[in-house]
């Protein structure tokens, strides 16, 4: 192989990991931005979860029919970098908005109550307090060895007292 050859080659291959990376970075852009709504059958799967209640497709579509759910989006259009499943398609609504009716509705509830024994990190917490903010639990949460008190703190930084 020629040098020329060899130099051309290395880079058509730069640019193609060029245009890779490019992709890359939308796609995380895109799975970033998608956290933020729900599809209708994750609604479901949630409100089984939380209730044990069976609900079906068209129990979301009234409510998004209704506007409960907020703006409505298609997951392929919203989201074109993203693999989606193929068929039929796929509605997303914004998450603060279908949590916020859940919880009103009585479908979603968080996952501690007051008084619970959890931990934060290594230490053991007392909850004290819990709100929906911005679609997801938020808790006022005192920690037992300090009785500091913590505001805000998401329920993912959360977990059951082990036994």
């Amino acid at each position: 192989m020629k040098k020329n050859e060899l130099e051309q080659r290395i880079h058509e291959y730069e640019s193609e990991l060029e245009q890779l990376r490019i992709q890359l970075a939308a796609v995380a852009e895109q799975e970033e931005e998608r956290r933020r709504f729900v599809s209708s059958k994750e609604i479901i799967e949630l409100i089984q979860k939380q209730t044990g209640r069976e609900l079906n497709m068209s129990t979301i579509k009234r409510w998004a029919d209704e506007g409960y759910l907020g703006e409505v989006l298609d997951e392929k259009q919203a989201f074109p970098a993203l693999r989606t499943k193929q068929g039929k398609k796929r509605f997303l609504y914004p998450k603060e908005a279908v949590y916020s009716f859940l919880y009103e509705k009585g479908y979603l509830a968080p996952a501690f109550d007051v008084l619970d024994r959890v931990l934060l990190g290594p230490e053991y917490a007392m909850v004290m307090d819990a709100s929906l903010k911005r679609g997801e639990f938020r808790y006022t949460v005192q920690i037992e060895s300090t009785f500091e008190i913590k505001t805000g703190v998401k329920e993912a930084n959360l977990r059951k007292e082990e036994v």
